[in-house]
């Protein structure tokens, strides 16, 4: 089944074109990496594909359906989080938001069986014990998790996330990509990832879309990050190179992508 399919989708934002023509479809249990320079349109593309934007003309189904009407099946987690960090909000607390939203229980005091959830999913993305600690007082590293664990927690079908490893250090972002590893070989979640970094995510990446207010290329990895495609999404001075079975692509500010050999 496709879990999402865009035919001749452009998004505006208070009448400026972010994206243009855009047509792709992405099937069920596939992950996608989604690629491209500051200002590309990567978070428009993910906001509107979750339901959160509706500026556009052509055509998105998630699920069969338009994104406002499959919200049930889609989890977001943008790229910074929009937590009052003033609030003491326990992780627990954080993680059962993603199901109390669903249920209608906001505000209440939180349900036995979502505790019960809350805690298995910390315990997934590799928290276990820490549901009375402060997010606040959490390293960034562990934040990002515990969003992932909130995303998790209502069950989702298709969970969409923005530079999820953004702002981290190398740690955290083996940790993270770790647990992005786990959701995809456990629960076979669609994902659509967008990042600046393709090094670590490639191993779980089965698509790749590189855009620049336009899609430029979608395929496998091997087909999409090609000299010729880099240097359209980056400018002249990016760079793909192949060495044995490893590619290497060079990018205007200085990413480097690798694709294969050691991780």
């Amino acid at each position: 089944m496709e879990a999402v399919k865009a035919e001749n989708l452009t998004v505006t934002y208070r009448g400026y074109v972010a994206i243009s023509d855009v047509t792709f479809s992405l099937e069920e249990g596939t992950t996608l990496l989604l690629l491209g320079p500051n200002g590309a349109g990567k978070t428009t593309l993910l906001k509107t594909i979750a339901g959160i934007h509706s500026e556009y003309a052509g055509r998105v189904l998630v699920f069969g359906k338009e994104p406002w009407r499959a919200r049930e099946n889609i989890s977001y987690v943008p790229q910074s989080h929009t937590l009052n960090e003033s609030v003491p909000l326990t992780a627990l607390e954080v993680v059962a938001m993603g199901a109390l939203y669903r249920s209608g229980f906001l505000h209440r005091k939180i349900p036995e069986e979502i505790e019960e959830k809350g805690t298995r999913a910390l315990k997934f993305v590799g928290l276990p014990g820490i549901q009375d600690k402060l997010f606040r007082n959490l390293s960034g590293g562990q934040k990002q998790r515990v969003l992932l664990a909130r995303a998790l927690i209502s069950e989702p079908k298709l969970l969409l996330l923005d530079e999820p490893l953004s702002a981290l250090d190398p740690s955290a972002r083996a940790e993270v990509t770790g647990v992005l590893r786990k959701i995809k070989k456990r629960r076979g979640l669609t994902m659509i990832i967008t990042t600046h970094d393709i090094n670590p995510l490639l191993e779980i990446g089965d698509r790749v879309m590189l855009i620049n207010r336009r899609m430029v290329a979608f395929g496998r990895p091997d087909e999409a990050l090609k000299d010729e495609i880099i240097k359209a999404v980056y400018g002249p001075m990016a760079r793909a190179i192949k060495v044995e079975d490893k590619l290497y692509c060079i990018t205007g500010d200085f990413h480097v992508f690798k694709r294969g050999g050691g991780r």
